[in-house]
């Protein structure tokens, strides 16, 4: 993985099986962890991956680049200043992961069998990076 430079952060993360504790009892069940910075782990189901990943591949590239924009900066600020309702970041952090493959065209499935959305605050854009 090339080094990050100050600017970045990873934002999001689809903890592989690998990852172990909560992560690997989230894919027992037949779930996705997702992890948002460093406090904020949820888990999707196939229903939500489903429905999502449908919405996310009607929008064009270019809807999508804006939509991912705007719930990466939302996502990062709420980060950084550790505000935010779970409930309401985890719903920000689902369609801010979608939008990004979508974004990126990035296969589902790999993604979501692992991967880091970094998030550049100074270019304000978003990176994916598979790990498989």
């Amino acid at each position: 993985m090339a080094q990050q430079s100050a600017r970045e952060e990873v934002l999001l993360r689809c903890l592989p099986a690998s990852e172990g504790g909560l992560a690997h009892d989230i894919r027992a069940r037949g779930n996705v962890p997702v992890q948002l910075g460093e406090a904020c782990l949820f888990e999707l189901t196939p229903h939500d991956i489903r429905e999502s990943w449908n919405d996310a591949r009607k929008l064009r590239r270019q809807v999508a680049s804006a939509m991912v924009t705007e719930l990466g900066l939302r996502l990062a600020r709420s980060i950084h200043e550790d505000d935010g309702e779970p409930e309401r970041l985890a719903g920000d952090a689902a369609a801010c992961l979608f939008l990004a493959l979508r974004h990126r065209d990035v296969p589902l499935k790999h993604a979501l069998a692992g991967c880091h959305i970094t998030w550049d605050g100074v270019r304000r854009s978003e990176e994916v990076e598979c790990l498989t």
